[in-house]
């Protein structure tokens, strides 16, 4: 028998497993253990600089991919696992297609909770984001030519990057984003804080909207390409679907990408993907 309904039609057990993605794919790991293995044969193959610090923290490092050529692109990448776990070697693969299309690529690690809190998590993400367009002439990259990208609760981070009034935040140029590459994230953390995710995320009612990347959508924002999979609980694919649409409805530019069939550690690759629909829709925003 149901219980109560605590958002939408779902009771607290659906709603829980509505943002557990691993509820679908219960070989997660196995996807991920191949990732890692392609990250370790890319930052073989790559010129890369790895655990650059951008903070005093063990967590504020970062791994570098430089263009090979002066005044290129930028994207750089906020990795997911549900806020508490990953990291940015992780992701190492990813730079592969960026690099070889003529972007430099940062992957960005930063704090995850429960030993932060959402909110210093962000604020390490946006110091990673100003540290990448201070210093992007030192690995060939223009910092007029910024873009984001992030996966999952990467891409919740990505998505208050997008947002982030970096004139008030940092001093720096209001578009400082010119575009992102968000896939499968969370932009109404209202769910998620009725979900057991809120165990660990500890959100109150102002901290979830602090951090809802949806209620602050800019008068002037910048493309967005959005991806999400067929193969994904039913709630990432509103979140995406819904944040797109208001993106749209503010008159702000967006493509958005539903992938028939791919499930959620699938899409992740996709971001090495030359001939996928996403990749080549966010290669394209750069001018790729």
């Amino acid at each position: 028998m149901a219980g109560p309904k605590i958002w939408l039609d779902y009771d607290q057990e659906a709603l829980d497993s509505q943002y557990n993605q691993r509820a679908l794919v219960p070989d997660a790991d196995d996807y991920i253990a191949v990732d890692v293995a392609e990250s370790a044969r890319v930052r073989e193959k790559l010129d890369c600089r790895i655990d650059v610090a951008y903070g005093p923290s063990e967590d504020e490092r970062l791994d570098v991919f430089p263009a090979a050529a002066p005044g290129s692109p930028l994207a750089v990448y906020m990795h997911g696992g549900a806020w508490t776990r990953s990291d940015k070697a992780n992701e190492s693969f990813m730079a592969e297609a960026f690099v070889e299309a003529g972007a430099a690529f940062v992957a960005a690690n930063f704090g995850l909770c429960p030993k932060v809190t959402l909110d210093e998590m962000i604020r390490q993400a946006r110091d990673a984001v100003a540290w990448s367009h201070e210093n992007a002439a030192s690995f060939n990259a223009d910092p007029a030519r910024l873009y984001i990208a992030g996966h999952s609760s990467g891409g919740h981070v990505g998505g208050m990057m997008v947002v982030t009034d970096w004139p008030a935040t940092h001093g720096l140029p209001r578009d400082l984003v010119k575009g992102a590459l968000l896939c499968s994230g969370m932009y109404d953390l209202a769910p998620v804080r009725l979900s057991a995710r809120n165990d660990y995320l500890r959100l109150d009612e102002a901290a979830e909207d602090r951090n809802s990347a949806i209620r602050r959508i800019p008068d002037e924002g910048c493309p967005l390409v959005i991806g999400y999979g067929g193969g994904e609980q039913t709630e990432f694919r509103r979140q995406s679907r819904e944040f797109a649409a208001a993106w749209r409805e503010a008159g702000l530019e967006v493509r958005e990408f539903d992938m028939p069939g791919v499930n959620h550690f699938e899409l992740r690759r996709h971001f090495n993907d030359p001939e996928g629909p996403i990749l080549k829709a966010a290669l394209e925003m750069m001018g790729l």
